[in-house]
């Protein structure tokens, strides 16, 4: 019977041993690999253009009413709701999240005015102005004295046009909509663009636009509600208010009437009749109106800025030490592994 071939620790050391010193014998080879592996690197960093990148992130919290108080009674019976609100951040989050996408957003923040090193001016004439789209349309006859209006929004089709083009490529290249984690409530609003100015302007001005956006619409019904409600609180307090001037100015004019003459009350006693209902009309109206105006503020969702875009700007470019560390440390782990292969499979053809 054949014995298995057994290895001992001092074979094993010199194997080893001689394992290493085969890779020593080709350092040259390491350090060609290394400086290839630092040249790509160096070329795949500083050869495309640098971007510059702006982020805003704000945590979104919904304050239902009507969700909070099913959960204080639940709470009461021994149950936790907290999953069902949670849910509910966790949607209106994925609201918020395609309205930055869309494209009324993106063009209405295009054709607004932003403050630049070099003075005002249009952010699509920024965005355009870096893209050489001026020089482009001077040949252009048609485009040759184009020039952007915000007044006329939906209203010029070589405008929308041009503006729906510069929305798709914005969406596809230069903004970044995400969500750190599906179980939080936090946005991230990122805008990258090889011009920092325009990023940060950008970055701001969409997320302010959005967001405001996004508090007018939610709180629409509520806001109508309290609107109409306090057109009629008003209503009835001038009411109540001209039938209590009436009421005084009759009892002034006749301070000393004969009570035995019952006519002259009915007037009075109608006037008191139209100041009570119009006092029990305005309490209950006035009630409404609180209630209202409670629901409103439960409705209107809690918008908190955590990070803004601050200058200067992180680049996309690694720095020259860290590209010349990676493309080293790259091209060495790639030559080790396939020297190691290389060496492993020129001993198993020996053996």
């Amino acid at each position: 019977m054949n014995q298995p071939d057994q290895f001992t620790f001092k074979e094993l050391v010199q194997n080893i041993q001689h394992f290493v010193w085969q890779l020593l014998e080709r350092w040259k080879i390491f350090v060609l690999v290394s400086v290839v592996g630092v040249a790509i690197t160096c070329v795949y960093n500083y050869l495309p253009k640098q971007e510059y990148s702006a982020s805003t992130s704000f945590v979104l919290q919904n304050s239902e009413s009507g969700l909070n108080d099913i959960s204080s009674l639940a709470s009461l019976a021994g149950v936790n709701l907290g999953g069902l609100t949670e849910s509910s951040d966790l949607f209106q989050i994925d609201n918020i999240q395609e309205l930055y996408r869309s494209h009324m957003m993106i063009a209405t923040t295009l054709l607004q005015t932003a403050t630049f090193p070099e003075g005002e001016d249009l952010l699509v004439n920024r965005y355009a102005e870096q893209r050489a789209y001026f020089k482009k349309w001077q040949k252009d006859e048609e485009l040759a004295d184009f020039s952007f209006d915000p007044t006329l929004f939906s209203k010029n089709r070589k405008q929308d046009s041009l503006l729906l083009e510069f929305t798709e490529d914005i969406r596809k290249e230069n903004l970044v909509v995400s969500k750190p984690s599906r179980k939080l409530s936090i946005l991230n609003i990122t805008v990258q663009d090889e011009d920092a100015d325009f990023a940060k302007a950008f970055n701001e001005k969409l997320v302010e636009n959005v967001n405001s956006f996004y508090k007018k619409t939610v709180t629409k019904k509520t806001g109508d509600n309290l609107v109409i409600l306090q057109d009629q609180a008003d209503s009835v307090k001038t009411v109540l208010d001209n039938a209590m001037l009436a009421l005084a100015q009759l009892q002034e004019a006749a301070p000393n009437r004969n009570p035995l003459y019952k006519q002259s009350l009915v007037k009075e006693q109608k006037l008191m009749i139209d100041i009570a209902a119009s006092s029990a009309m305005y309490e209950t109206v006035v009630t409404n109106l609180e209630l209202a105006k409670v629901s409103h503020r439960n409705k209107t969702p809690l918008i908190q800025i955590i990070d803004r875009p601050i200058l200067p700007l992180k680049g996309s470019r690694w720095e020259l030490a860290k590209a010349v560390i990676i493309g080293a440390g790259m091209g060495f782990v790639l030559c080790f592994l396939a020297l190691t292969m290389f060496l492993f499979y020129q001993s198993a053809m020996k053996a």
